[in-house]
């Protein structure tokens, strides 16, 4: 490790460990270009011994996999050796690591958020189902990865833990969003991670869960104004279901309440220009949380902030 990424790590200013270094309590070595390197358990010594606590104190004896699992992130963004340090505690029965492992990568602001819920969560969620579906791994272990996912996003919640805390937009006032998956999706986790982004994002968000029907994003959409109604589709959504949900939402539209549309998943084989048009202010697939995120904040560069209906 460098001299930098020990700070980090222990939280102290770079020049501490230099110091700790010249003065011998804190090992060292000098690369062929006199740069200082530092090993990651003599790292995690000095810290004991200044009584610092650091993140990956929860995760011993496997603090070295952890922190190259982020670092691999941070530096590269390759999130395989996460994903198979995640299946392995999920296997293992160590889903409490499993979570803190994930909340710690969906946490670090060097790590950004959609990349983390389509390369982490939304990847090992898929491994999980491969595995699965491989007969390698019991359905119980799949609904306790689910599980514990669902209470991760949970907690990467802006203010999850003060729910009156808000993030208030330019003018004041916070754009609206409806969100919940397909009716007769009972797999929620996908608008779980787009309430959570849009949060983020500074949004107030009405999420209504699984398994949703069509008329009451419509009927929610008109009781709070909302700019923006969000459906999530899953593996087990068809084409068909999507071209029902833009004719059924049509007919329910109202000129007066205005919104956006979009609708997200991991459906195979669709792309936008399959699904049919409807009447609203803007309508979007989008099958990653990225470009879910792109599309949204384009919304807001277009919006008209005089009308509370609209994006802000």
């Amino acid at each position: 490790m460098t001299s930098s990424r020990v700070a980090e790590l222990l939280n102290v200013h770079p020049s501490t460990v230099k110091r700790w270094c010249d003065e011998g309590s804190l090992a060292s070595e000098r690369t062929q270009g006199g740069h200082r390197r530092i090993k990651l358990n003599d790292a995690l010594n000095a810290a004991k011994e200044h009584d610092i606590a650091t993140f990956l104190d929860v995760f011993h004896p496997w603090e070295g996999n952890v922190w190259l699992a982020v670092s691999e992130i941070e530096e590269g963004g390759s999130y395989r050796r996460l994903l198979n340090l995640a299946l392995g505690w999920l296997t293992q029965g160590k889903t409490d690591l499993l979570g803190r492992l994930l909340f710690e990568a969906g946490v670090r602001p060097s790590i950004p958020f959609p990349e983390f819920l389509d390369e982490g969560i939304r990847a090992f969620m898929s491994l999980v189902g491969e595995e699965w579906q491989g007969g390698r791994l019991p359905v119980g272990e799949e609904h306790m990865a689910s599980q514990m996912v669902l209470e991760v996003l949970l907690r990467l919640r802006t203010g999850w833990d003060s729910p009156l805390s808000t993030i208030p937009s330019e003018n004041g006032t916070r754009p609206v969003a409806v969100v919940g998956a397909m009716e007769g999706d009972h797999h929620d986790l996908g608008a779980q991670s787009i309430r959570v982004l849009l949060e983020r994002e500074g949004w107030k968000v009405y999420y209504l869960g699984a398994d949703v029907p069509l008329e009451d994003f419509a009927e929610i959409q008109r009781a709070h104004g909302a700019s923006l109604v969000c459906i999530s589709l899953s593996r087990e959504n068809r084409l068909p279901d999507v071209q029902r949900a833009v004719r059924v939402l049509g007919e329910f539209y109202r000129p007066g309440y205005p919104y956006a549309l979009g609708l997200g998943g991991g459906l195979r084989d669709t792309s936008e220009e399959m699904i049919p048009e409807g009447p609203f202010e803007a309508q979007s697939f989008s099958q990653s949380a990225q470009d879910f995120l792109t599309w949204v904040r384009t919304l807001s560069e277009n919006g008209n902030p005089q009308d509370p209906r609209r994006v802000a």
